[in-house]
């Protein structure tokens, strides 16, 4: 039996679900609705691929802080420790390479997902240089899985340039579910806040998203697709939205929902961060922004005098 075999083993014993990944993503598509049972963790112990994911689902929950300096890391994780001690005392630390960490514990309320703003240091966030920071927190109610165990990244010559590890040890592996600290769902939305109050005080600027508003300030769709734009997937390229319609059909038959990155709007390159569907009724292809909260349509579909706007400006980039 090969190692990573019985660390799955080990994962579905303390009561988590493995999953079968290619570095962070699952293998399965249609992971969300399975159940993994015992038979199936022993047949993968014939597969090639070393890396092990784990879905988020019942009281698991995952704060993922997504911040490129330590200090910052630090300073959010101390401030959590005054107020929930327990995270950090029982909850499971994952690393991924780099300062980024992911804190792992159970909810006494499921949620989808919260977040911070995303912040930067520089004049200029469009900057491909520019370093974001941000946190978000996963509960059970959305679809998402984490990666715990293998290869995180490789570089384009396919090695393996950073992998998962838990700090003092203590991983789904060795940590029975039930002895993670059931924390307030309030302890999730005060990790999202409390990193604000830090970059702010750190002298970071805060991105703004450009976005149109109903009358009560929600946040609703902006009009900026084209068919001239490319969209990228984990492991596939479409232009046009066209062929971005056709993916997100395939996708939808297969039992799972296309995920794109945020390239088409000129930066981005996880494709865990943008959701496709496809409006029956209205029959066109959109692209909900979890980051920003926006929904993208079609340009042609926005009010006339919107879309003549939305032409002249391009027109006048051209």
């Amino acid at each position: 039996m090969q190692a990573r075999t019985a660390f799955r083993l080990a994962v579905l014993k303390n009561g988590y679900q493995p999953l079968l990944n290619d570095c962070k993503r699952p293998i399965e598509k249609s992971w969300p609705k399975k159940v993994i049972d015992e038979a199936e963790v022993l047949s993968w112990d014939r597969s090639a691929l070393l890396s092990t994911g784990m879905k988020i689902d019942g009281d698991l929950a995952v704060i993922d802080a997504d911040i490129r300096e330590a200090a910052l890391i630090d300073a959010l994780a101390g401030a959590l420790d005054k107020r929930y001690p327990e995270l950090f005392a029982r909850g499971l630390v994952r690393h991924a390479g780099g300062p980024k960490e992911a804190w792992i514990a159970r909810v006494d309320e499921p949620f989808r997902r919260l977040a911070s703003r995303r912040w930067y240091r520089g004049s200029d966030p469009d900057d491909p240089a520019a370093i974001t920071h941000h946190v978000e927190c996963f509960g059970s109610l959305g679809t998402r899985q984490f990666g715990i165990d293998g290869p995180h990244a490789r570089n384009r010559a396919g090695e393996v340039i950073s992998v998962y590890s838990f700090a003092g040890g203590a991983s789904p592996a060795t940590t029975p579910r039930a002895s993670l600290p059931v924390l307030p769902k309030a302890a999730f939305a005060a990790a999202c806040n409390l990193f604000d109050e830090i970059a702010a005080a750190a002298g970071l600027t805060a991105i703004k998203a450009e976005r149109t508003t109903q009358g009560n300030g929600a946040a609703r769709a902006v009009y900026d697709l084209t068919d001239d734009m490319v969209f990228e997937s984990d492991h596939d390229t479409y232009r046009g939205l066209e062929e971005l319609a056709d993916a997100c059909a395939v996708a939808e038959h297969e039992g799972h929902k296309l995920r794109v990155t945020s390239s088409f709007l000129g930066h981005g390159t996880n494709a865990s961060k943008c959701i496709v569907g496809y409006s029956k009724g209205g029959r066109y292809v959109f692209i909900h922004d979890f980051e920003t909260e926006l929904t993208h349509k079609p340009a042609h579909r926005a009010a006339p005098t919107v879309f003549k706007f939305l032409e002249q400006m391009r027109k006048g980039a051209g």
